[in-house]
């Protein structure tokens, strides 16, 4: 699975929203390979995005959308949708390419007081020589053919495949033999480099898909890749296993589309760096990854600036906006530093605190 593109309206407090995840001009010595679709060269989409924003820009929020969106291309049941509005109407439109050479677009009407989704859906051939911006000219409505039956979308989109790191819907990683192997890999790695006395990770021999972590005379329990007994171990190393299940989760191709929303706030910034480059070398071809983070050391990976988007929140005239800044299109040198316009805030991405000025000594 392949975002290009995802508009929200009166969905999750986004009013007028867009964010896009494609790009004109091919990087040169990038340092990571591949950003573009397979055997579709000039058919180019940012592979890593590095998602940031102050509080409440809707970082989170916006991972939620994409994943009830998700559920229901797979499923078809409307109600999760419903979850996302609080008004009386939301909408989305996401363009997308699963799997084939067909570039897709999905949109919705939700109207949650009357149990009702209007959908709309369009296809067009991804030609060899076609660019995104190319192919949505081409886009042809195919919304007869995709709500024929109950079961005429989920058939058009074919298979999502797709993986979210939230601690309380994170999903269990399926445990064949080879994934048993690699999630046991990835936890020694893992567990024991944030917490050394944790190293004594074993595959228990009577209870099925549950590895146990020993310390002393204290057994901690993992069945079908949840955590069950998360109030013995600190913040840092809880944050650690559902990294290393989601890690777990890549390295054995579980999904095409990873979304990991700040799963670092307890682990120190060197650890968050290495981990995600042990991410970026594992996200396949035709995949993509969304990563989330208020770690501003994060600015000084050697990644394009159109892996970094921005999301800052402003005062409209009937409340507030969010709006995604790639900082692509602001720094347009190569000689631009995004540190510096991070901490000149020049996306606005940074918190107002004029607010705490009215606690200073002075003041009070």
């Amino acid at each position: 699975m392949i975002i290009l593109n995802l508009a929200l309206d009166g969905v999750y407090g986004f009013e007028n929203f867009n964010i896009n995840f494609s790009y004109p001009k091919k990087i040169v010595n990038s340092i990571i390979e591949n950003e573009h679709l397979k055997g579709r060269e000039r058919f180019r989409y940012k592979k890593a995005v590095i998602l940031m924003g102050a509080n409440a820009t809707g970082k989170t929020s916006l991972g939620k959308a994409l994943l009830r969106i998700f559920n229901y291309m797979t499923s078809g049941n409307p109600a999760p949708l419903f979850e996302m509005v609080s008004g009386k109407k939301g909408t989305f439109c996401i363009d997308f390419v699963n799997g084939d050479y067909r570039l897709q677009r999905l949109s919705a009407e939700i109207y949650p007081n009357e149990n009702d989704v209007v959908i709309h859906y369009f296809t067009a051939a991804i030609d060899i020589m076609d660019s995104y911006e190319k192919c949505v000219a081409k886009l042809k409505d195919s919304t007869k053919e995709a709500t024929r039956t109950v079961t005429s979308l989920k058939k058009v989109i074919g298979e999502v495949r797709y993986r979210f790191a939230y601690p309380e819907i994170e999903k269990s990683l399926k445990l064949s033999g080879t994934n048993r192997k690699i999630l046991l890999k990835t936890l020694r790695a893992v567990i024991g480099t944030l917490d050394p006395t944790l190293q004594n990770i074993s595959l228990a021999k009577d209870l099925k898909d549950t590895f146990i972590i020993r310390r002393g005379g204290t057994e901690i329990i993992i069945q079908e890749g949840k955590l069950l007994n998360r109030d013995v171990l600190s913040s840092g190393t809880v944050e650690g296993i559902d990294i290393a299940i989601f890690l777990a989760a890549m390295i054995a191709r579980a999904g095409s589309f990873y979304y990991c929303d700040e799963h670092f706030s307890y682990i120190q910034s060197d650890i968050e760096k290495r981990i995600f480059g042990i991410m970026l070398d594992h996200i396949g071809e035709n995949e993509q990854m969304i990563f989330t983070t208020h770690n501003t050391d994060m600015l000084d990976l050697n990644l394009p600036k159109h892996s970094y988007i921005f999301l800052r929140r402003e005062r409209e005239s009937k409340g507030y906006e969010v709006s995604a800044i790639p900082a692509s299109e602001v720094l347009k040198r190569n000689t631009d530093s995004l540190r510096n316009a991070v901490e000149n805030d020049v996306f606005g991405s940074l918190p107002q605190d004029t607010l705490l000025n009215e606690l200073l000594s002075d003041s009070c």
